[in-house]
């Protein structure tokens, strides 16, 4: 296993925030580490796996795909409640080569923040909860954030993380590559320009998915690939495409049938060619849309996104993110083959979602067989009495 920073606590103390740019951090130290938010590994629906199970099984899908990188550390921001939970988390896997960080807020800064970036505020009180269940004296190191800004909660973590890389070094073996079942899961690809939605569209058609009774899964490619300086880069396509494939197939052994995939243009190419059986959806936008959407998002407006680089941009920087999208837009080449182009123009992200629903065929196929095992055998077709 790579050597392994682990930011725990509860929502709202800035795991996420502070994980990515201690990436950046170190990066500018000439040390090419790789970071994943733990969240974006167990979002799995319908199935008996436990949440452990699903983080557990993501991460050690990723090692291979983080190492081919030149990854030498991974830096992994998520929930671990004490020891016996992180081992649940790091089966198998040498804990003295994992740096624990516990960080922690008051009460109001949890809820402050939380209530900030207005997303799943009504769980405020919840994450206040969880906090105080955590015992602070497990962690190597534990650290308040309340007055203390992500850069500089980062800062303080290079040396112990740059120590951890020097200890574990020589000590550290790689792991065998696991031999990769052939049969892959159903795999719906999300793709589109930079502000159409692709990811919002996304976990949208995950749950709408799951609703309809699917054994399904959402994996973000874009969330299972940051390495390195430049971890949006787009050199970075083919990891991008490699480790979310290799989630999906972690997924799939845990039984999920069917997996959500959302990528930019150059990824969801890569990943049409490393699928057997992939449907393809290009969400289109005009660029007054795309503009509209994207100086929202500029403004904090969507879901929490880790390293959102459209987020705060000046207006010489959001006129230039607005041009290349719809460039992006315009450009027939960047689209996978034969996908489904979704038009996105005064739609909600649930109403595009629906669209792609009513086209999924495994959809149709579970909910008629669903309806025949609901009639009892003298119903026919005239349904239930009420």
């Amino acid at each position: 296993m790579l050597p392994t920073v682990w930011l725990l606590g509860t929502s709202g103390v800035g795991k996420t925030t502070v994980g990515w740019r201690l990436l950046l951090s170190l990066g500018e130290r000439s040390v090419r580490a790789a970071f994943v938010d733990a969240d974006q590994l167990r979002l799995a629906d319908g199935i008996p796996a436990a949440q452990p199970e699903l983080t557990a099984g993501g991460l050690a899908a990723l090692e291979h795909g983080y190492r081919d990188a030149g990854a030498q550390l991974l830096i992994v921001a998520g929930p671990a409640d004490d020891p016996a939970h992180l081992a649940r988390l790091l089966p198998g896997r040498n804990l003295d080569h994992v740096l624990t960080v516990h960080l922690h807020a008051s009460d109001d800064a949890i809820v402050e923040r939380i209530h900030r970036r207005g997303w799943l505020v009504e769980l405020a009180q919840d994450a206040v909860d969880y906090a105080r269940s955590l015992d602070h004296g497990w962690a190597d190191i534990t650290l308040d954030t309340t007055s203390l800004g992500p850069c500089e909660v980062a800062g303080r973590l290079v040396a112990p993380a740059m120590r951890l890389l020097v200890q574990s070094r020589a000590a550290t073996p790689a792991v065998s590559r696991p031999a990769r079942d052939a049969d892959m899961p159903a795999a719906v690809v999300v793709t589109g320009p930079g502000g159409s939605g692709v990811s919002t569209v996304g976990f949208q058609l995950f749950r709408k998915l799951a609703r309809h009774g699917l054994k399904v899964g959402y994996v973000d490619s874009h969330q299972v690939g940051f390495v390195g300086p430049r971890p949006r880069a787009a050199e970075l396509a083919g990891l991008r495409a490699t480790n979310a494939v290799s989630v999906a197939a972690a997924m799939t052994e845990r039984g999920v049938h069917t997996v959500v995939l959302t990528a930019d243009p150059p990824t969801a190419r890569r990943l049409q060619g490393a699928l057997a059986h992939a449907d393809m959806y290009w969400l289109d936008a005009s660029p007054e849309s795309l503009a509209g959407r994207l100086t929202a998002r500029s403004r904090g407006g969507g879901p929490p996104i880790a390293g959102d680089h459209r987020l705060g941009l000046g207006d010489g920087e959001l006129a230039a993110s607005i041009a290349a999208s719809a460039a992006e837009a315009r450009d027939p080449a960047l689209r996978p083959r034969h996908a489904h182009v979704i038009p996105t123009d005064s739609r909600s992200p649930g109403q595009i979602a629906d669209t792609i629903v009513a086209t999924v065929a495994i959809v149709a196929t579970v909910a008629t067989v669903a309806t025949r095992h609901a009639r009892s055998p003298g119903q026919g077709d005239a349904g239930p009495a009420t």
